[in-house]
């Protein structure tokens, strides 16, 4: 039994752990305001190429959202409101989750 334990623990940790980093959460502004109802999407590394997407989010009332992404580092987000776009800007995705409050213009651009 005891052998048996063994090689099973070994296999499962030759598996590699798919979905591990954590989520990703915060509010959007724009020009000082939450912005309601927008969609919120991550791209790893980015946009431009192929790689883990984050399931969509939607903010809530206050601006608020919370998204999981299926991997780490350096990715972009994007933000769309009604028929607006906005250009995609640097995000870090860990392990851990991190909150991470963007600013943004009216056109959807992060500002400083």
């Amino acid at each position: 039994m005891r052998k048996r334990l063994l090689v099973v623990a070994g296999l499962l940790s030759a598996v590699p752990v798919i979905g591990a980093a954590g989520p990703l959460y915060g509010t959007i502004r724009v020009d000082g305001q939450p912005l309601a109802h927008a969609d919120v999407m991550v791209q790893c590394p980015n946009f431009s190429s192929p790689g883990p997407t984050s399931t969509p989010a939607r903010t809530d009332d206050r601006g608020s959202y919370s998204l999981r992404v299926q991997a780490t580092g350096r990715c972009q987000m994007r933000v769309k409101s009604g028929n607006r776009l906005g250009p995609p800007f640097e995000v870090l995705v860990a392990d851990n989750p991190l909150r991470f409050d963007p600013a943004l213009d009216a056109n959807l651009n992060r500002v400083p």
